[in-house]
C-alpha cells in the first residue's frame, strides 16, 4: 500500500501504457516529481538555463534547494542540485520515509528519474 500516488507525467503529459490507460507513480518517485514540478512551476529552471553566469547560477542553486527543502517530505541538509554532463540538471535528496531520490530536469520538462 502506497502513501502517495499520482499520475506520471513525463515532458507535461501523462504517461499511457500499452493499453492507452494512466500509468501511476508511488511514494518515493511521487515526490521526486512533485519536487521537479515544483521546481518547473517556480521559474527557476528557466533561471539555470537562460543565465549561466556563475553568481546567478549559485543563487539559483541556493534558491532551489531551499524550494525543495521547503517539501515536507524531505529530510533538510539533503538535498543538492547539480549540472551533468549532458546540459541537464540533477536533484539528488533524501525523503524522510522513502530514501534517496534523484531526478533530472531541463529548463522546461521533466525528464524522468
Amino acid at each position: 500500500m502506497s502513501l502517495f500516488r499520482d499520475l506520471h507525467i513525463k515532458n507535461g503529459d501523462v504517461v499511457l501504457d500499452a493499453g492507452a490507460n494512466p500509468t501511476y507513480l508511488a511514494d518515493r518517485d511521487v515526490i521526486a516529481q512533485d519536487v521537479v514540478h515544483a521546481i518547473l512551476d517556480s521559474g527557476l529552471a528557466h533561471l539555470l538555463i537562460g543565465d549561466r553566469q556563475s553568481s546567478v547560477t549559485r543563487d539559483t542553486h541556493t534558491r532551489i534547494t531551499l524550494l525543495v527543502e521547503d517539501d515536507p517530505r524531505i529530510k533538510p541538509g539533503t538535498v543538492r542540485v547539480e549540472q551533468g554532463t549532458d546540459g541537464h540538471w540533477w536533484v539528488f535528496a533524501r525523503t524522510l520515509d522513502f530514501g534517496d531520490i534523484h531526478t533530472k530536469f531541463t529548463g522546461g520538462a521533466h525528464d524522468g528519474n
